[in-house]
């Protein structure tokens, strides 16, 4: 078995045990390592800030430190370097203090073979990594926790009282966070706006673009009652924050509940319309997604009258692209169907059903 190069810090000041130390390692390594020796913790501590070491061997007797103390300073300054406490056998209670204190393990002078060394360093070492990945896992977690918790508060708390309509409207991120948006604001002249929206890839830098195009869309739409040019300004501001690298789909409705029409724009993505019998109208994209050309015009799409009974669907192609465990994805077909067979439920019901 082949191993990294270990770099190894000696702090001790007896040349003798120095020599051993060094033989021991020479003999029995199995890899490549690198002992650095200092004869006092001060220049041993000094080392540690000026380059990286994997491990440091630290005698507690030092002419410029002893006993415990000179572990606790070395603990202390050498941030999260593992360290293998080096004593004689008179000293025991401070190397076993030591231990108790964060010490990997102590080692008696004079009763060290090649082996035991070599078996001391590389579990100190192993010991301290994967501390190290536990700690950052711990940390990774809980920062993808607050950025879920964030990102749910940026979602509907309930849908909007609309008289005449039932809305319902839900999420569901496969993971921590995602790219995926859906919202409802009042728009400039009356009327509500009713958003969906994806962005391109997952994860956290999609949720931030997610969080930027929730914000463009309700702050256009308090001067701008026209979806088109709404999504034609918000094109704007995402060229301008992602230089091309990202985009989004996104289908902007305007319902004007009193005259029971809508009319929306699409950039780049497409929503259902079923009336009562079940038939199902697709309501197409009039123009490409958003963030790539800064000059992009979305046109609004033809005023759409809605009869009584009218259902109207957006989704993100999270659903249709769903796989089964066998890998067939779920398709638009069976969506459609999911729909049709809820139709007379609540749409809250619906969504339950379709997330099912």
């Amino acid at each position: 078995m082949s191993f990294p190069l270990t770099r190894i810090l000696l702090i001790e000041d007896d040349p003798d045990n120095v020599w051993v130390m060094r033989n021991l390692l020479a003999g029995n390594w199995g890899g490549v390592n690198e002992l650095i020796h200092a004869e006092r913790l001060e220049l041993g501590l000094r080392l540690c800030q000026q380059r990286p070491f994997d491990v440091i061997l630290l005698d507690l007797s030092l002419p410029d430190s002893k006993g415990i103390d000179t572990f606790l300073r070395a603990y202390e300054a050498a941030a999260r370097i593992p360290i293998v406490v080096l004593t004689d056998e008179s000293h025991q209670d401070s190397a076993i203090h030591a231990v108790q204190s964060g010490a990997e393990d102590f080692l008696i002078k004079g009763r060290v073979d090649d082996q035991l060394l070599v078996r001391s360093i590389r579990y100190a070492v192993e010991r301290s990594r994967r501390r190290k990945v536990e700690s950052d896992l711990d940390a990774s977690r809980h920062e993808f926790q607050l950025a879920r918790t964030m990102q749910q508060r940026l979602f509907p708390a309930g849908p909007p009282q609309i008289r005449g309509f039932r809305v319902a409207g839900a999420t569901f991120p496969a993971e921590a966070t995602g790219g995926d948006l859906f919202d409802y604001f009042p728009m400039l002249g009356g009327g509500w706006g009713i958003a969906i929206a994806d962005v391109s890839e997952h994860g956290i830098a999609p949720s931030f673009l997610m969080a930027e195009t929730r914000a463009y869309l309700r702050a256009l739409s308090q001067s701008q009652g026209d979806p088109g040019e709404v999504l034609t300004q918000a094109n704007r501001f995402l060229c301008e924050d992602t230089a091309g690298q990202q985009f989004v789909t996104l289908f902007l409705a305007r319902l004007q509940p009193d005259r029971r029409s809508l009319v929306y724009a699409a950039a780049g993505h497409e929503c259902y319309l079923f009336d009562a019998q079940g038939n199902c109208r697709r309501l197409e994209s009039t123009s490409q997604p958003l963030g790539f050309e800064p000059g992009l015009i979305v046109p609004t799409a033809a005023p759409i009258s809605l009869a009584a009974g009218d259902l109207l669907l957006l989704a993100t192609d999270g659903v249709w692209e769903a796989p089964s465990p066998a890998g067939p994805m779920f398709g638009l077909p069976r969506m459609w169907a999911t729909v049709r067979e809820n139709y007379a439920l609540p749409p809250r019901i619906i969504l339950e059903n379709l997330h099912h």
